[in-house]
């Protein structure tokens, strides 16, 4: 009976996570992607996984890297805010107040000195009632971070993996000072920039002026196969046994 029990939630948790890699591919497409939809897989992933085994990190990864996609997607067409929400900007920052009981949600793209401001006549002055009467916490990191974190501490992943996702990442964070310190709009203004940029910038920006693609996201894909009809994998993103 025990043996039934645990072959039927093997074979659930297998469909579970053929379900949510369909629905992944179906929006693996840069015009498709966005914060909300990637959230959504990674909430629906935790909801519907029985285990977090290999295909579930696998999974997760495969989210991880629609999510590098996309914010290196915005960061070339010059959407600094969206990409540096992936990046940087918690996705809930809760404002305990003293002698309040419950907390205030900080608005994401508003300082605290402007959404407190009635609270002073100065920004001095909001600046120190901030100081005395507040305390910050962060409950959701931005997401980017948020999934790096998980995937490190899960022990399942190469070395190699950590490190390349650590790369790209700091990658569209380049991307994203060189092009924000010159206060570009618009990415053709970028591309008219660049043959005339100084040398230094030109090869910062030309190292990452070519967008992220889907190779490893295709190749995470490729691994979860092996995975599903059970072949010896090559070890390439999980650690082999």
């Amino acid at each position: 009976m025990n043996n039934n029990l645990a072959t039927d939630a093997r074979v659930a948790h297998r469909d579970a996570i053929f379900n949510i890699n369909r629905e992944t591919q179906e929006v693996s497409a840069v015009h498709a992607l966005n914060e909300e939809i990637l959230v959504q897989l990674v909430n629906r992933l935790d909801e519907a996984a029985c285990f977090q085994d290999s295909l579930y990190w696998l999974s997760l990864a495969r989210i991880n890297e629609l999510a590098i996609v996309c914010a290196d997607n915005y960061a070339h067409n010059c959407e600094f805010a969206l990409a540096g929400d992936l990046l940087i900007n918690p996705r809930l920052i809760l404002i305990h107040l003293k002698g309040r009981a419950q907390p205030i949600v900080k608005k994401r793209h508003t300082p605290l000195t402007e959404q407190f401001k009635h609270m002073a006549s100065s920004r001095d002055g909001v600046i120190t009632w901030l100081k005395s009467q507040t305390l910050l916490e962060t409950r959701k990191r931005a997401l980017l971070p948020h999934l790096l974190d998980r995937m490190i501490q899960s022990g399942f992943f190469q070395k190699s993996h950590i490190k390349s996702v650590e790369n790209r990442e700091k990658r569209v964070a380049d991307t994203i000072s060189l092009l924000a310190c010159r206060r570009f709009q618009k990415p053709s203004s970028a591309v008219v920039w660049l043959p005339g940029s100084l040398h230094g910038d030109r090869v910062v920006t030309e190292t990452g002026v070519t967008p992220c693609g889907f190779e490893q996201f295709a190749l995470l894909g490729k691994e979860m196969e092996a995975v599903l009809n059970d072949r010896p994998m090559k070890g390439r993103f999980l650690k082999t046994a």
